[in-house]
């Protein structure tokens, strides 16, 4: 009989075994991707992951649930009573079948039944606040190419609660908005979308566009103010504004069925006053406003074949510039942005490409260090990406914010260092 020696194996290649046994135990098929693309460090401001997800409604709430608790640590909301919960799952099965299944989702991921009245699956928020920003939408009749495209920046303190609260950062403490999320979405029964994303995984896309060629960016709405916002997410009735968003890039084709979803939904500003753009593959875009005097819906729709501006001033109450208040010495300031953009498309010659887009989103960057936007104290306001959305092809393309350059003595504004740009575009289905 033949005595073979055994060789020891070695303990990391035990360990190494282990890890992709875990792995594949973790595994979940509907997360096609869930990647860092750009990861913070000194001089590297923003951490972006880039996620990929196809299957049924409720399979990538379940997924977004799994990687909102694994990646991002996110809570969920406690409902304030019962009643508010059954409510709140009676109103979604009845105006937003897919967000409740993506509730059924959630719930199993966080190791509840769609039914508990203890806490609410309908969110996945990570932090909590509102970005500044500027939009420009350009239908297809006045762009170069013919496609129809629109230029967004995001912009936000690169602080934490603490600072804009007025206190010493603490150790550990995350900046705002410091993790971003590009996430693309492909459902079994609804329309593929690709979206740019933070603070919720669930709902919260800046900008973003579906497979029909309908696009939406969300921005703060400082005239609605946060005195007009709902802040008690416990309590929570009907849909938010950025819930309503997810709907529509869910569900909606066209201008139409967009109005549709708003006029016919509760819709309040919890948490964070915003009203939104939406545009289409024709060539057409409306702006919804919440109104500040008695919450009613307000839908603008765009003058044709021309530019659509927007900034963080109501549209439908300041809808020209000769409406604006008085200039301001604050270069941030959303009437400001307002004026330098429309000074821009109508001194405009011809017709616009993306690389007009962008140096119009160049005039409006945030780079400035205000204690009237910041609070209590000085903080330093940054554009945190700029992107270029080609509705028609369903393709992003966005500069991530890195760090600050050199300081202008004249002007006082900081020069911003910018990734160069990452493409994500939607796949054919």
């Amino acid at each position: 009989m033949l005595h073979m020696k055994m060789k020891p194996i070695c303990p990391l290649f035990i360990v190494f075994l282990l890890s992709i046994m875990l792995s594949a135990a973790d595994s979940n098929p509907v997360i096609v991707k869930n990647e860092l693309v750009l990861e913070s460090g000194p001089g590297r401001y923003a951490q972006v992951r880039h996620i990929v997800l196809k299957g049924s409604y409720e399979q990538i709430g379940k997924a977004l649930g799994e990687i909102a608790r694994k990646d991002y640590k996110a809570n969920l909301v406690k409902y304030a009573s019962p009643i508010y919960a059954k409510a709140r799952l009676e109103y979604m099965k009845k105006n937003n079948p897919p967000m409740a299944q993506y509730m059924k989702g959630i719930a199993g991921a966080y190791g509840l039944s769609l039914e508990n009245t203890d806490f609410d699956t309908s969110y996945l928020y990570y932090c909590m606040d509102s970005p500044k920003c500027s939009a420009v939408f350009f239908p297809a009749e006045i762009s170069a190419d013919g496609k129809n495209f629109y230029v967004s920046n995001r912009d936000y303190y690169t602080a934490g609660m603490s600072e804009i609260m007025g206190g010493e950062k603490k150790p550990g403490e995350i900046d705002f908005l410091s993790r971003l999320f590009v996430i693309e979405t492909y459902p079994d029964n609804g329309y593929a979308s690709i979206g740019i994303g933070g603070l919720d995984l669930l709902n919260t896309r800046i900008d973003s566009v579906n497979s029909k060629g309908l696009a939406v960016a969300v921005l703060e709405d400082d005239t609605l103010g946060m005195e007009h916002t709902n802040k008690d997410l416990s309590r929570q009735t009907g849909l938010t504004q950025y819930q309503t968003v997810r709907l529509i890039i869910d569900t909606c084709a066209t201008m139409d069925e967009a109005k549709q979803v708003i006029l016919n939904n509760k819709i309040s500003t919890s948490m964070m006053p915003a009203h939104f753009i939406v545009a289409d593959s024709s060539g057409a875009s409306f702006i919804y406003e919440c109104s500040p005097d008695d919450f009613s819906d307000r839908i603008i729709d765009s003058a044709k074949g021309k530019p659509a501006v927007i900034t963080n001033n109501s549209v439908y109450q300041y809808p020209t510039v000769d409406k604006l208040p008085e200039p301001s010495k604050d270069d941030y300031d959303t009437f400001n942005r307002f004026r330098r953009l429309v000074n821009f498309v109508d001194s405009h010659k011809g017709k616009y490409t993306a690389e007009d887009g962008q140096k119009a989103m160049g005039l409006v960057f945030g780079r400035v260090d205000e204690a009237s936007e910041g609070g209590p104290h000085l903080l330093p306001l940054r554009t945190l990406y700029t992107t270029v959305v080609n509705i028609d092809e369903g393709k992003i393309s966005v500069r991530f914010y890195q760090k600050d350059g050199k300081l202008d003595e004249k002007t006082r504004l900081h020069e911003l260092i910018f990734t160069e740009p990452l493409e994500f575009q939607l796949k054919k289905q």
